[in-house]
């Protein structure tokens, strides 16, 4: 791992062109209190130019598998240079570090808990940094996100050298999760949307592999081969196709394929 490359002047198809840097957010804090305007008040107070962008607040409470698949989405779609400050912090107050990694021309403020996982193993190598710096005053023990991540952001996004921010690690946090090997029989269910599909950790390439038609199983039913897109079935049918992820999708057209089939987060996939 190298270090990151402090920013320099905007180019065209910069997240930073016309001097307005992209900050997005993710989190678990819902939309509920204040926790998201108290960390936006920062980020405009250390970068008043900035565009903030809500990627979402409603990543499940402490799931960092979902808040790591939800961030590799905001990774593979915004500008090089993008800031994305990513907040969902079970330890938060503990000795658990904080982190910024360089991925994809694009920099992750977060906990070091495993929320790079995903974006680092579909669009790395990455490059971490520990953030070193600190508030004048005490930080509170329960709004890092506020008091240490969100003004690191804005720095990051207003220019300033990381090298002042942070010190290079090469140990992050990673989660016990991957893309399916090429030659893989099998897969796992890694997130449910809001519709209740099932996107698994199968790849488009890894289907492309495969000579012949693929038959999907979940929990000991066929599903069929693949389809082009959710009308390819009659309403109310299982159905297997590529998402937009470029990743193998369960669903149910017209309806929940995790409560019509009994699918959750860690169910096997069986290719044939």
């Amino acid at each position: 791992m190298g270090t990151a490359k402090s920013r320099g002047k905007p180019s065209r198809g910069s997240a930073t062109i016309a001097g307005r840097p992209i900050i997005t957010l993710t989190s678990d804090f819902g939309l509920t209190d204040f926790y998201v305007a108290a960390m936006k008040a920062v980020l405009i107070r250390h970068a008043p130019d900035a565009r903030l962008i809500d990627v979402t607040h409603q990543v499940p409470r402490h799931d960092i598998l979902c808040g790591a698949i939800t961030l590799e989405r905001a990774v593979d779609g915004f500008l090089p240079d993008t800031v994305h400050l990513a907040v969902v912090d079970p330890g938060v107050g503990s000795n658990r570090r904080l982190i910024i990694a360089d991925v994809n021309r694009q920099q992750i403020v977060c906990p070091d808990n495993g929320l790079i996982t995903w974006a680092a193993r579909l669009h790395g190598p990455a490059t971490i940094h520990e953030i070193t710096w600190r508030p004048d005053k005490s930080a509170s023990n329960t709004f890092h996100g506020r008091d240490i991540m969100a003004p690191v952001a804005g720095m990051l996004a207003s220019g300033q050298n990381i090298a002042k921010l942070a010190r290079p690690i090469d140990d992050p946090v990673m989660l016990d999760e991957a893309p399916a090997d090429s030659d893989a029989r099998n897969g796992r269910i890694i997130q449910i949307d809001h519709f209740g599909n099932a996107t698994t950790n199968i790849s488009h390439e890894t289907l492309r592999s495969r000579s012949g038609q693929v038959v999907v199983r979940v929990k000991g039913r066929a599903i069929g081969r693949l389809k082009r897109t959710y009308s390819d079935v009659a309403p109310g049918e299982p159905l297997a196709l590529i998402g937009s992820s470029g990743l193998l999708e369960l669903a149910i057209r017209d309806g929940s394929a995790a409560k019509r089939l009994n699918i959750r987060v860690g169910d096997e996939v069986v290719l044939r």
